[in-house]
């Protein structure tokens, strides 16, 4: 609301000379806007008390200002407006009544029915207080006092965030208290003798306590506790305590009881330099879970990422586990394989280096963490070197890596090589773009299984031109664009990569976003996409003005001979390669689809499936997956997959969410997980009650279902 009117001139003619020589405490602004006239943004605060409003008259007698019609007044950064102001010259004091808001020094309003304050507006009675503070919290009161300027004072006092009308007069939540105080300074809300009440029941009671106001975001203390119950854990309940060491560095620490388990200590520690910034968070506990005997289990998480000088920087990332079931009995995360690095780099718009240690972890019962490799260290870069209209982009490549093993192999390579392309559009339209590509690869092999020669390197290349055409048209339903594409590849026929271990380019997937790739579809160096071959597709795009979208895809590779570096899952290892297709329909602003299919290029039957939707329609949100793959047991997989994954959420009414979701294993018939619940949220609260089960046994972490209940008190905390 704004405290600023513009009186009449006659009531400003009348007063001022009277005032100002009666009045030396007092400042009258009639003619202009107060913050006009007075440059109130920047008022000192030992500016004199400044009154002003529709209708002034002054009593010489017992020397008292009466100011009445949208009175208001101001002293430094306090705001007082009522029906009536008077101001008492020999007493020093201000008194206000009907309609009565006072701003305080820190934004916070209180509304009352009538006020007796000091000249400049920090102390003094008021009766009826209404307190309103930055976040939606509220106080009412019999009656309260401001001290100091910094302190309001309340007596028989109610604090909630709660709106309250004549039809529902009873806040859901609500803190009775025989007297509250409001630090102004601090920032803190103190209660004597407080009971909460939910829906007008009192349910508890303390003798004091205190909380911060709704203004402050960062205060060391108790968070909220969360309890919650497990069937394979129990009962159990997380009080973490906050510790605001900084305003850039803070510490949590989380004692976690559980009924069966006993105690698991968590913290996490945050943290901001003035080059980067950090997390690390863990978990330590001791007990016979895995029915060892006592023994310590824990994890630690983290990551950081610094700034250096001249575009370099470094960082890290943890994620380490004590063992292969802590994750997951705890519910911390269902990883069956982590990742912990730590790299420095350099990027700039033309280069890319990055050197990291990488350490991998596995939970997979039927994988050994000594087989499992260590990158010690890696190296990659991505140089463009050239870039111009008339010679085209030119990049130099480079890598190296060396993989160690408890047991097994250990593997050295490095790796270095150029490319180039250059586009020419003719005056028809059509795209042209021819590419060259020639990469070095050389292998050390140590303690090597399979008897391999030590030594090992190749020479590999490729040159090609990309040929496309779009057709653009434009109707009243809107542009439509199709693109035939063609790429025709010339690369030497190899099969000498036999001797070669594949370390790098197992999980091989064909689809449309690799269909016309100009470079090898294995994912790593260690294979590479050998012989003469042809990318043939099409591209179909349509946009109407209402922002209805449909694109679509498909093609197929063709190639001079087999290629047997391929695997028969991966589509891509005969002459004809499997068809790809995509498309994605947009309705706007409802609904969204996506399909992704790939048909096997001899029978046409399905060998890989996804579909993907999502609706926003109305009150209700939800998606849609499905996903079907055969199986490839080089990728970890024997056998097919097929799933199914589906959320929703319904918006019942204004305050009530029903949401939902599952995973299912259409092969195993069988859920993967599922859960549900109910959420309800007003401008004071929310509740959230909810079940979600995980169906995968997995020794000490068996499946389970967690219940839970989470309440937050907006303005109060969680």
């Amino acid at each position: 609301m704004s405290l600023m009117y513009r009186p009449s001139v006659a009531g400003f003619l009348r007063l001022s000379c009277a005032l100002c020589a009666l009045l030396p405490a007092l400042a009258l602004a009639q003619e202009q806007s107060f913050q006009d006239a007075l440059g109130f943004d920047t008022l000192d605060p030992n500016t004199p008390l400044v009154i002003q409003a529709d209708r002034m008259s002054f009593d010489s007698t017992n020397e008292i200002a009466r100011a009445t019609g949208s009175a208001e007044a101001f002293y430094g950064d306090r705001a007082l407006g009522a029906d009536v102001l008077e101001y008492n010259v020999l007493e020093g004091t201000v008194t206000a009544s009907g309609a009565v808001t006072l701003r305080n020094d820190d934004g916070t309003y209180l509304f009352a029915d009538d006020a007796n304050l000091n000249t400049d507006l920090s102390s003094g009675t008021i009766s009826q207080p209404k307190l309103l503070i930055n976040g939606g919290a509220k106080l009412t009161a019999v009656e309260g006092e401001r001290v100091d300027g910094r302190y309001t004072v309340l007596s028989k006092a109610v604090y909630s965030a709660c709106e309250v009308c004549s039809a529902d007069p009873v806040p859901l939540w609500q803190i009775r208290a025989d007297r509250v105080i409001h630090d102004e300074v601090a920032r803190d809300i103190i209660y004597e003798d407080a009971i909460f009440d939910v829906e007008g029941l009192p349910i508890a009671y303390l003798p004091y306590f205190r909380h911060p106001d709704p203004t402050v975001q960062r205060r060391s203390g108790f968070l909220a506790p969360k309890f919650a119950t497990d069937s394979t854990i129990g009962l159990s309940t997380k009080l973490p305590y906050f510790l605001n060491i900084a305003p850039n560095r803070d510490l949590t620490i989380t004692p976690f009881i559980t009924s069966r388990d006993g105690l698991i200590m968590e913290g996490e520690y945050r943290a901001s330099t003035r080059t980067g910034q950090y997390l690390l968070w863990g978990a330590l506990t001791n007990n016979d879970a895995r029915g060892n005997g006592d023994e310590w289990r824990g994890a630690v998480r983290g990551q950081g990422l610094f700034d250096l000088e001249n575009e370099w920087y470094y960082g890290f990332d943890i994620d380490w586990a004590s063992d292969d079931t802590f994750l997951r009995r705890y519910d911390y995360s269902d990883e069956d394989r982590t990742i912990s690095r730590a790299y420095v780099g350099r990027q700039t718009d033309q280069l890319f280096a990055e050197g990291s240690l990488i350490y991998f972890q596995t939970f997979r019962p039927d994988e050994s963490g000594k087989n499992l490799p260590q990158a010690l260290p890696e190296f990659r870069l991505n140089y463009r070197f050239l870039e111009d209209a008339r010679w085209g982009i030119a990049t130099v490549t480079a890598s190296a890596v060396r993989l160690e093993r408890e047991v097994g192999l250990d593997y050295n390579r490095a790796s270095a090589g150029v490319s180039w392309q250059r586009q020419f559009v003719t005056d028809q339209g059509l795209l042209i773009t021819p590419f060259a590509d020639l990469r070095a690869d050389t292998y050390l092999l140590e303690d090597d299984p399979v008897n391999r020669d030590d030594f090992q390197g190749r020479v590999t290349g490729a040159i090609g031109v990309d040929v496309r055409m779009p057709f653009i048209a434009e109707n009243a339903l809107g542009t439509h664009i199709i693109e035939p594409i063609v790429q025709i590849i010339a690369a030497p026929n190899s099969n000498d990569t036999i001797d070669i271990p594949n370390e790098d380019s197992l999980d091989i997937e064909f689809d449309e976003t690799n269909l016309f790739s100009l470079e090898s579809r294995f994912p790593g160096e260690d294979r590479f996409e050998s012989g003469t071959r042809a990318n043939l597709g099409v591209r179909y795009n349509f946009e109407a003005d209402n922002g209805l979208g449909f694109e679509a895809v498909y093609g197929r590779v063709v190639r001079q001979r087999d290629n047997n570096e391929f695997n028969d899952a991966t589509g891509l290892r005969d002459r004809y390669s499997d068809h790809v297709g995509a498309f994605r329909l947009t309705l706007p602003p409802y609904f969204d689809i996506t399909h992704r299919i790939r048909l096997d290029g001899d029978t046409n039957e399905i060998s890989r499936n996804e579909v993907y939707a999502s609706a926003d329609y109305g009150r209700f949100k939800g998606t849609l997956g499905y996903v079907f793959v055969e199986a490839d047991p080089l990728a970890g997989f024997d056998e097919d997959r097929e799933e199914i994954v589906a959320t929703g959420a319904l918006r019942v009414s204004e305050n009530f969410t029903i949401y939902g979701g599952a995973r299912r294993d259409i092969n195993d018939a069988r859920f993967v997980y599922s859960e549900g619940g109910v959420r309800y949220e007003n401008e004071c609260c929310s509740i959230d009650f909810s079940v979600d089960r995980r169906f995968n046994d997995d020794r000490d972490a068996d499946d389970g279902t967690n219940v839970g209940l989470e309440v937050r008190l907006k303005s109060l905390g969680s």
